[in-house]
């Protein structure tokens, strides 16, 4: 006959409240890392700006020191030219004089290059700890769901866990539908609305001076037709914002090249195409989006670059595509701006290019120094590749 032992309930219930006990530890293990993490990436942030305060020094330094080079030198050629005229006392300070600056120009120059190999390492740093900082937060992020599934806190996990799902990205695209509302009213106020009761006063206006003096009235016609073209202007201007129907006419590529030479019409801008041809998986609101972000980064790089030549850049994948932009600009510092425009609760420009790509689940990354700035934008070609993930 099998015996069978009976379960200790007790002890069931012992190792499990240990087992949420160790996962709750080691949460807060990883938090605490977290928190090391972040410390060192702020150090590392000041050591960066340091290192740039240093560099502009050195940069400074080493032009003082080229110049005084240059002029050492044509002063040595001189005296050694006219020789007969300078004693041998003269061209000896003369060449050893030009040594010495040359041999602190050339330390000037070893010493400015260690700093911006320093400057290179820390920013591999830089992005080195941000990534570690993601991936421990998504990891306390997976703990806390599982603690809380396993204490029988059901909604709690199912909220954490769906944090970034439809629901989330449905109320996030609902706020940004709103914001996109509140601005083509502002556009419209501030533009073709005032316009138009311009136009309007204007027209009785016209009545009444052509009643005194034909001529004159002919000439305030002429303005009120120069109005009523300005105004249907910025309405197109606006319909074409809201959905650019070159995108149904032209297609993704020929719409972008043609905005672009708009935004820098009468600018001496090159600007290189390297596009892709268009995926058939590509869907149209993924299309909208790929044209607005790259609407948003050509006005910043008109507004603040500074560049000569930018290059757009098209790639397609089977479940995602690729959207890269560069210029030769003058560049920024991306922490700074990100913390300063997000300050100040505008839901435009950079932080308007990453609240688009986040409400796609897209991937969104840009780096810039005084060289320039280069965007890398990855989103996903259709929505079975968002409800997949």
């Amino acid at each position: 006959m099998v015996k069978i032992e009976q379960v200790n309930l007790k002890n069931v219930s012992s190792i499990f409240d240990n087992v949420i006990e160790s996962i709750d530890e080691s949460r807060n293990q990883i938090l605490d890392l977290v928190s090391e993490a972040r410390l060192t990436y702020e150090k590392l942030l000041l050591r960066l700006e340091s290192i740039r305060v240093e560099i502009d020094q050195a940069i400074k330094n080493v032009d003082s020191l080229e110049m005084k080079d240059r002029l050492a030198r044509n002063n040595l050629a001189v005296v050694s030219k006219n020789f007969r005229s300078n004693s041998e006392e003269d061209i000896k300070q003369a060449y050893e004089k030009a040594s010495e600056i040359r041999i602190d120009l050339k330390i000037a120059q070893n010493s400015e290059k260690a700093l911006r190999d320093k400057r290179s390492q820390i920013e591999i740093d830089i992005k080195s700890a941000l990534s570690n900082i993601r991936n421990a937060e998504q990891v306390v992020h997976q703990v806390s769901i599982a603690s809380s599934y396993l204490k029988g806190e059901i909604l709690e996990a199912l909220e954490e866990a769906n944090f970034g799902s439809d629901m989330m990205l449905g109320v996030r695209i609902l706020e940004a539908q709103e914001n996109e509302r509140q601005r083509v009213s502002r556009d419209i106020h501030d533009g073709p609305a005032q316009r138009v009761a311009n136009i309007v006063m204007k027209a009785d206006l016209c009545e009444k001076i052509a009643r005194k003096d034909m001529n004159e009235g002919l000439k305030a016609l002429s303005e009120l037709r120069n109005a009523s073209r300005e105004a249907l202007r910025e309405v197109r201007e606006i319909i074409y914002n809201l959905r650019p129907m070159a995108l149904d006419d032209l297609g993704l590529n020929k719409t972008i090249e043609m905005n672009a030479s708009t935004i820098f019409e009468n600018v001496d801008v090159k600007i290189v195409y390297r596009l892709a041809k268009l995926s058939s998986k590509v869907e149209k609101i993924i299309q909208v989006a790929i044209f607005r972000i790259s609407q948003e980064i050509l006005n910043n790089i008109k507004k603040h670059a500074k560049a000569r030549t930018i290059t757009i850049q098209t790639e397609y994948g089977t479940k995602y595509m690729r959207l890269t932009m560069s210029d030769d600009g003058i560049g920024f510092n991306v922490d700074e701006t990100i913390k300063r425009v997000q300050s100040q609760k505008k839901s435009y420009g950079l932080v308007g290019i990453m609240e688009r790509v986040e409400q796609l689940q897209g991937e969104f990354n840009v780096e810039s120094s005084e060289l320039g700035t280069v965007f890398n934008i990855k989103l996903p070609v259709n929505r079975e590749v968002i409800l997949d993930d």
